[in-house]
């Protein structure tokens, strides 16, 4: 069973490839991206270490500039960055766990925070160009994902990529999704009691004077990093026992998700077009009957305004023709291979005839999804084309 299951990932993650990089941490964060669909032009956001001092920022942002260098980030679109530690001080492994709950608020919110005191960026980072460094905070429209990088002393450390939550429940059968939507509410009532109880009892910070293991198990634990602590309800404490994991499970819980994903269509190619009402000319009878079926064109006439269904078709075809990766040939391209009419339920569908068809069988896409719509003066459409 286990080898299996190995197996199944291997196949569902290898479909995507690996990058063979000396940075470790390119590998990982190649495939994690490709997993869900993504780029290294979706990270929205890098949290890094920031120590302010200047050994560290040298380095640090050196070779993170490689990072997205070799992960083929598109020249130009800088990721923005913040350094929390510079508000909340170096705690050791307290500013990684600072930092990722930033982070997390940060990819959720799409709010990334600027760097209040970073008033004087050394020109030295000019050279670092897939990264920058606001100093006042910045409204995205959405973040899909975000990376932070810690470490403490004695170069320990580790990456963390964070993806928006959306691309997860995306991922996962409604009923799962219901049943988790359950969990949460029941997980955020619990919390909320536990910290109302401890503000009521004054009890929000616990000192500890000893750690969670006994003198004899120090080495066991410490130098066993499959080493997990076990829960004491009589006590409502976390303690490690004499029995610790000595092999790790093999999590093959993504392998259902990666293989829905994989079996679901994926975008070949996308395209929007705009135009005038006006420049339009749907009262040439020459130009409809070139570049419209007959079909189109009675529907188009029995709409309350012909013109702008006329135009949105025509803006739609265009559309159709660069989600197909192909360019149009202007006036000697054939227009009505591409039909666009309502279906049974008034929604636009595309129906490919002739060179445009042929396009589409060559690329392997097997539909192409298209969006009218038209205000008094302009038509704009919108056009995906998929593969299975």
């Amino acid at each position: 069973m286990e080898a299996e299951a190995a197996r199944q990932e291997k196949e569902a993650l290898g479909t995507y490839g690996m990058l063979e990089g000396a940075d470790p941490r390119i590998a990982p964060l190649r495939r994690a991206l490709a997993v869900w669909g993504l780029t290294a032009d979706d990270i929205g956001v890098l949290s890094i270490h920031g120590t302010s001092t200047g050994a560290n920022e040298a380095n640090e942002t050196h070779i993170w500039n490689d990072v997205f260098t070799n992960l083929n980030r598109t020249s130009g679109n800088a990721v923005p960055i913040m350094a929390q530690k510079s508000l909340c001080g170096h705690a050791k492994g307290g500013s990684a766990a600072w930092q990722l709950a930033g982070l997390l608020q940060s990819v959720y919110h799409g709010i990334i925070p600027g760097n209040r005191n970073a008033d004087n960026v050394d020109a030295a980072f000019q050279k670092y160009t897939h990264l920058m460094f606001p100093s006042k905070t910045i409204h995205t429209d959405g973040i899909r994902a975000g990376v932070m990088s810690s470490f403490g002393f004695g170069q320990v450390g580790g990456t963390v990529m964070v993806l928006h939550p959306r691309f997860v429940f995306g991922a996962i059968e409604p009923a799962a999704y219901e049943a988790y939507k359950v969990k949460n509410r029941v997980r955020a009532r619990l919390s909320y009691k536990a910290m109302s109880e401890m503000m009521i009892n004054n009890s929000l910070v616990r000192v500890k004077d000893s750690p969670p293991y006994t003198k004899d198990l120090e080495g066991p634990v410490l130098l066993n990093s499959l080493a997990r602590t076990t829960f004491d309800p009589k006590t409502g404490s976390y303690s490690y026992t004499a029995k610790l994991a000595t092999k790790a499970e093999l999590d093959s819980a993504n392998v259902a998700a990666i293989s829905q994903i994989l079996s679901k269509p994926s975008t070949a190619g996308i395209g929007v077009d705009q135009e005038l009402i006006s420049s339009v000319p749907s009262n040439n009878p020459t130009f409809v009957s070139r570049n419209f079926t007959d079909a189109e064109i009675a529907y188009c006439r029995s709409q309350p305004s012909p013109q702008s269904s006329f135009a949105a078709r025509w803006a739609g075809k265009e559309a159709v023709f660069k989600s197909l990766g192909v360019s149009s040939k202007g006036a000697s391209a054939a227009m009505r291979d591409i039909e666009i009419l309502p279906n049974e339920d008034g929604v636009p569908k595309v129906t490919l005839h002739g060179d445009a068809k042929t396009a589409a069988d060559t690329k392997g896409i097997t539909d192409v999804h298209i969006s009218l719509s038209h205000s008094e003066t302009v038509a704009i459409a919108f056009a995906q084309a998929t593969s299975s």
